[in-house]
């Protein structure tokens, strides 16, 4: 089947019903909110890598688990929708793809993080270069980072390598207001800026360059 692609943005997380790993039931509702286990004060973002293909299906099972077991647990997989047309039929579908392949960002204490590296199908947990400690994103490089990639606007390109460094700006109107970025490339009245995890990748919009503001 011939599609052509005409629209190209990024979904928000897919974590199951409601952000849970499985279907409500009236004994889990009857339980309440008050028995939800609660983000701890060290929880932190880490990035699993698993096979390819395999990062929804590989975070649903960490979650139900995390779940079971009564500890507060969430994961991002950052997910690309794509709406494409057929030409035979003239009808728009719409097709998504993880935008970042191998990789599952998990929100955790560091005391659970055995549970998930020594996983069977869990082949490691990020490092540095160099560094044997698991690496810890920083919560506002995993905000900016999710902002950017989520904006339901602007067609995101994901760089799979480290991004340029440029002028530092924020955007101050819209639904990213507030977010901070590096400018990559200027085009008239356009300008491309990006953000990035270190070691993992970057990603960038095109933004009218009225929309901001530098920061010294």
């Amino acid at each position: 089947m011939d599609v052509t692609k005409i629209e190209n943005q990024v979904s928000a997380p897919q974590m199951g019903d409601d952000g849970e790993a499985v279907l409500k039931n009236p004994q889990n509702e009857a339980l309440g909110h008050e028995n939800e286990p609660k983000m701890p004060d060290d929880a932190g973002w880490y990035v699993a890598v698993v096979r390819c293909n395999c990062e929804n299906t590989i975070g649903k099972t960490l979650e139900l688990y995390f779940q079971r077991h009564k500890i507060w647990f969430e994961y991002w997989v950052p997910m690309q929708r794509m709406v494409v047309i057929d030409k035979r039929s003239n009808k728009r579908r719409v097709k998504e793809k993880v935008l970042l392949t191998t990789f599952i960002f998990c929100h955790v204490s560091p005391d659970h993080l055995d549970t998930i590296r020594f996983r069977s199908d869990v082949y490691k947990m990020l490092t540095m270069p160099g560094h044997r400690e698991i690496y810890r994103l920083s919560d506002k490089e995993v905000e900016d980072y999710r902002c950017l990639v989520e904006n339901p606007d602007l067609p995101v390109t994901p760089c799979s390598g480290p991004l340029r460094k440029g002028q530092r700006v924020r955007i101050t109107e819209g639904k990213m207001a507030g977010l901070e970025a590096y400018v990559q490339r200027l085009s008239g009245k356009k300008a491309i800026i990006g953000n990035e995890i270190k070691y993992i990748s970057g990603a960038t919009i095109e933004i009218d360059r009225t929309f901001l503001e530098a920061i010294e």
